[in-house]
């Protein structure tokens, strides 16, 4: 039975409610685009709605870890027509890419060529995941070498996919994790050297990082430290923010780096633990559509103040102050000012 644009909504969402980690939506996602857009292979990306630093990484008979480094490094230096940031300046969010042994190499670069070949993929295309202006991932579909490379006439239909599928990752995220890490161990330690290599790690580091990836047990040092590299060359170039809030299975956490300087200059130290509230509010009033009045007082809540002192700081009612605490309360699913404190600490 064939599946429509305008009917994937539903039954997406429908979908992935039952499911409970990353790399079970991005099954379900792969499962669903499927009917529209058949693919050998996918890779789904989330990216920080703040800061566009990766922050969720699933995939299935994709590429190696040399790829979404070197995606995430095109996006940072800003080069790359086809990543998220370039695909949302130009006139459609989606882009198709096809191996240089193909009749058409449709820009693809001689060391992209390189990991098809060595993946043995024919076509690739990317659908870059934004809603209301706003990136919120990248989903990225293989066919083999061999296989019809996606069309034109697949590339307008993944083009209505777009705010589609970024809806759909806000919802899994938004619906699973609002809490910080509970019963973490103490913040971990990367060093990243000048040649973007990792060059140390605390035993506290590398136990975060293994939370990085979906299937650790089976993956590399190159597939661990994937978003660590990353988030240490954001570091290395003004104006980038170099901070992902990451969701897990169990709460956020943060990556954030931060060049050293004396004898270390060049080095890039990446420090991960749960994330406080103060990092994870600005998320969270993405996530829900809190208001910047909202999230006042929430902010003045976290500061303990009760609604009285909320009402008088702010010049308005208790009655409204109250409102606001309500609302809050409906978009987060939580059940009370103590549950919504509880669920921003750490």
């Amino acid at each position: 039975m064939e599946t429509h644009p305008e009917t994937i909504p539903f039954s997406l969402s429908a979908a992935t409610a039952e499911t409970t980690t990353i790399a079970e939506f991005g099954v379900v996602v792969s499962q669903w685009v499927d009917r529209l857009l058949p693919h050998d292979g996918y890779m789904l990306r989330g990216v920080d709605p703040l800061t566009g630093a990766a922050c969720f990484l699933t995939k299935e008979h994709g590429y190696g870890a040399a790829f979404y480094r070197a995606l995430e490094t095109e996006e940072i230096l800003g080069r790359e027509r086809h990543t998220v940031t370039g695909m949302m300046r130009g006139s459609r969010p989606v882009s198709v890419l096809a191996s240089r042994t193909a009749a058409s190499s449709r820009g693809v670069s001689p060391e992209h060529d390189d990991i098809m070949r060595a993946t043995d993929v024919g076509s690739e295309m990317r659908i870059a995941l934004t809603l209301g202006g706003r990136a919120w991932g990248v989903l990225v579909l293989l066919r083999g070498r061999g296989v019809r490379p996606f069309s034109t006439a697949e590339s307008l239909r993944a083009a209505q996919l777009s705010g589609i599928l970024a809806a759909a990752v806000r919802r899994h995220v938004a619906s699973r994790f609002l809490r910080p890490v509970r019963n973490a161990p103490a913040p971990g330690v990367v060093l990243v050297d000048r040649r973007d290599t990792v060059s140390a790690a605390t035993a506290t580091g590398r136990e975060w990082v293994s939370r990085l990836a979906p299937n650790n047990a089976t993956a590399d040092d190159d597939e661990l430290f994937a978003h660590v590299w990353n988030i240490a060359l954001a570091a290395r170039h003004p104006g980038k923010q170099a901070l992902s809030r990451v969701p897990g299975p169990d709460g956020w956490l943060v990556l954030q780096a931060q060049p050293l300087d004396g004898t270390h200059s060049g080095d890039i130290a990446v420090t991960i633990q749960p994330a406080t509230s103060d990092v994870l509010l600005p998320a969270a009033a993405v996530l829900y559509g809190i208001t910047a009045r909202e999230r006042t007082v929430i902010e003045h809540a976290l500061d303990g103040a009760a609604v009285k002192q909320i009402a008088r700081s702010l010049n308005i009612s208790l009655h409204t102050v109250n409102d606001h605490l309500r609302s809050v309360y409906r978009k987060t699913g939580v059940n009370s000012r103590e549950e919504l404190i509880a669920s921003l600490s750490w």
